[in-house]
């Protein structure tokens, strides 16, 4: 074991989700004599946010098989002590000490239930909440933001309640599209409001259009480049009937007004910071914390991992806000292991994510086009259209690709694809060309596997590299 490990007994984790619980994991595998605590300010501990829209839909009858661990799994065979409902409203980091205010069962805060905890070593894992508007109308009760398990609870519980005719989501990344998905199958009209002019605004024209298409062709009603500009609520029963919305151009002429039985809002999140304002903790100007490789903060007994910080861009080596479930766990470990006397590193990540809406697969890794220019790349980028499987096979589905690499190095920088198949193999393969540097060269030779009902010969992937050489010989 590790001397210094020796010297730090106490640990808190704050946040019971995929970096708490992983980085409490880990501290608890490296020294099983330390006391950990994890305080959760919520309910629920250890689910995947993404499944939660398949509750929503009915896909999932029973919230409870979207729970991976309970809290007495963690206080049996891990020794680990989780409290739900206990939320920290404050951090002292020079003496050390965290104050939880104790939730009672209607989730109300009590000034009386405040207790202060003191700790050797604290790992922030606070995770992150939607991004909240000041818009008249916006506290009616048919309005509902969606990130957590008590979110899901509330909306599906409405849906069965009220069984409302439209849905306004609010949001185009997603988890708007992926609310909108599950409402549809409710079989409840949809209209998606994004004020960007693109849904998936993150990714290349040719990748975010079709999808757009496949969305449209569904019957969800597309509202980009908008805005909301007011809830209008009925007096009598403090519900929202529709929604005002208006171009982002500011043109008064522009605007719609949408019928809403009941509205989503998914424009985004924020992390759970503002509880540390004042413990002279580093953040950006997002309230994101700034962390090093090694998941420490600005002060050097304060580790933190998940939605709420920062995390090393591999492409362009800036740390960035990349919040995903994988980030997350891998560097909850790397939080845990230091805190509990380790040296590990978190090398970073190249921002993969994949999504599922309506059948249609679409994801991306490394950066885009508009990124590589400015970070002075020399970018250049290639797109194609390639079967999934040989084309006397079963119905093979066609994969739009796009690749963005550097014309002077010939690194790849990033890589995005959507389609009906093979979609979330192929991404993974760009994803580790990306962490090991590889070139347009490299990866063309690289040798991807072949059978007529999965992949092509050569593969997509050969295929675009072949492109993306052939471009850089002009």
């Amino acid at each position: 074991m590790n001397m210094i490990s020796n010297i730090y007994k106490n640990i808190i984790v704050i946040g019971a989700n995929s970096a708490g619980l992983a980085a409490a994991n880990q501290a608890r595998r490296i020294n099983p004599d330390l006391d950990i605590k994890v305080f959760e300010s919520g309910n629920f501990i250890s689910y995947g946010s993404c499944s939660l829209p398949h509750y929503i839909s009915g896909d999932v009858a029973n919230i409870q098989t979207l729970l991976n661990y309970s809290i007495e799994y963690f206080r049996e065979k891990k020794n680990i002590s989780v409290f739900t409902k206990y939320r920290v409203v404050s951090v002292n980091t020079f003496k050390k000490e965290v104050t939880v205010n104790i939730l009672g069962q209607n989730g109300f805060s009590d000034p009386d239930s405040l207790k202060v905890f003191d700790y050797d070593r604290l790992i922030i894992c606070s995770g992150a909440s939607p991004r909240r508007f000041e818009i008249e109308g916006a506290n009616a009760k048919n309005i509902f933001y969606f990130r957590n398990v008590e979110d899901a609870l509330n909306i599906r519980k409405y849906i069965e309640d009220t069984r409302p005719v439209n849905a306004v989501i609010i949001g185009g990344g997603y988890i708007g599209l992926l609310t909108a998905e599950a409402l549809l199958k409710r079989g409840i009209k949809v209209s998606v409001v994004e004020m960007k002019e693109k849904v998936f605004s993150d990714y290349e024209e040719e990748i975010s259009a079709p999808l757009q298409n496949v969305l449209r062709d569904s019957g969800i009603r597309l509202f980009t480049g908008y805005k909301v500009k007011k809830f209008n609520i009925n007096n009598n029963s403090g519900d929202c009937f529709s929604v005002l919305i208006e171009s982002v151009s500011g043109n008064d002429s522009e605007t719609a007004e949408i019928d809403a039985g009941i509205v989503v809002m998914a424009a985004g999140i924020k992390p759970n910071t503002d509880f540390i304002e004042s413990a002279f903790i580093e953040m950006d100007r997002s309230g994101a914390i700034k962390v090093s490789q090694k998941q420490q903060t600005s002060q050097t007994n304060v580790y933190a991992a998940g939605d709420c910080c920062l995390i090393k861009n591999i492409i362009t080596k800036s740390f960035d806000y990349i919040p995903t479930a994988a980030n997350a766990i891998k560097a909850g470990r790397v939080a845990g292991a230091n805190a509990a006397g380790e040296d590990d590193i978190f090398p970073g990540s190249p921002a993969t994510k994949v999504d599922k809406i309506l059948d249609y697969e679409v994801a991306r890794t490394g950066i885009g086009t508009k990124e590589a220019v400015d970070y002075r790349f020399n970018a250049l980028k290639v797109t194609g259209e390639f079967a999934s499987k040989v084309t006397y096979t079963s119905k093979p589905q066609k994969i739009k690709m796009v690749l963005i690499f550097d014309s002077q190095t010939r690194r790849i920088l990033g890589a995005q694809m959507a389609g009906k198949d093979g979609v979330g193999k192929r991404i993974d393969v760009f994803a580790t060309a990306l962490t090991a540097e590889m070139t347009i060269d490299d990866l063309y030779m690289t040798d991807t596997s072949y059978a007529p009902y999965i992949a092509l010969v050569p593969d997509a992937i050969n295929r675009i590299c072949s492109s993306a050489i052939m471009l850089s010989k002009k």
